[in-house]
């Protein structure tokens, strides 16, 4: 998958939100409209018709969004692409799901990696957040194969990071200071500020010092001829960071993404 393929998915994934937001109209109309004539009826479907209409609007722009993305030449420079945790710029994008599908992919537009559910039931898609967010979740680390890196347990008591093997484990503990969430993971200590919207999110180690930085509505201008919604997120790591610290964060935004686009 690239990103024009992803606009592609999401456009398909809106038209038929779309049309499936007209059905309980079309069977009120049927059914229902002798005995609720007038403006009281409208009422009842306006909700659907407006669901409808902003769906449709959103199919649109992403099927604008494929065809400026296919003009940019993706794979000009020939190279395959690194590894996901050896990148240290990375776009994400997410996809509906249960409770988490994102789509990690490099300056390029090409996937690199993916963190999604390893089960997706389809019960869970008509769970209220309230009710769902009670269950443990495990979401898995693929790379651009598919192949499985490592999982990650979100629940009560923290994250749980397992290799793709079950023989690694480590635990990330979360807690709220105020406005900022703390992650400790034994020694090490990671605390992410508040900000409005998850806007600008960054992850400072046990010196305050930037490791790593998620922002919104920021990429240079020759990322933007591909990534050509404005507001894609962009993740960026200290160029010094390890592998391990990078799963880590991931791990970390999962938790805090996890029902983002549910």
């Amino acid at each position: 998958m690239n990103i024009q393929h992803y606009y592609l998915k999401t456009a398909d994934i809106s038209l038929n939100a779309s049309l499936t937001a007209l059905m309980p109209p079309f069977f009120f109309l049927l059914l229902f409209l002798n005995k609720f004539p007038g403006a009281n009826f409208i009422i009842i479907l306006f909700p659907f018709i407006i669901y409808s209409f902003l769906c449709h609007q959103m199919y649109l722009l992403n099927k604008q969004r494929a065809a400026e993305a296919a003009a940019s030449n993706f794979y000009s420079n020939g190279q395959a692409p690194l590894p996901m945790l050896q990148q240290s710029s990375v776009l994400i994008a997410f996809l509906p799901a249960p409770s988490l599908r994102m789509v990690i992919f490099d300056t390029e537009g090409r996937r690199i990696g993916e963190i999604r559910d390893m089960k997706m039931r389809k019960l869970r898609w008509f769970l209220p957040y309230f009710i769902d967010r009670f269950f443990p979740k495990r979401l898995g680390i693929y790379d651009h194969t598919e192949n499985l890196e490592a999982s990650i347990i979100i629940c009560k008591r923290g994250i749980e990071i397992l290799s793709s093997d079950a023989r690694c484990r480590e635990l990330i503990e979360f807690k709220k200071d105020g406005t900022t969430l703390l992650f400790q993971n034994g020694d090490m200590r990671y605390a992410v500020p508040k900000s409005f919207l998850h806007t600008d999110l960054q992850v400072l180690n046990e010196q305050s010092h930037r490791i790593a930085r998620l922002r919104k509505g920021w990429m240079p201008f020759e990322w933007g001829k591909r990534f050509t919604d404005p507001n894609t997120p962009v993740l960026t790591f200290n160029v010094s960071l390890a592998a391990k610290e990078k799963r880590r964060i991931y791990a970390m935004f999962a938790a805090i993404f996890l029902y983002r686009n549910h």
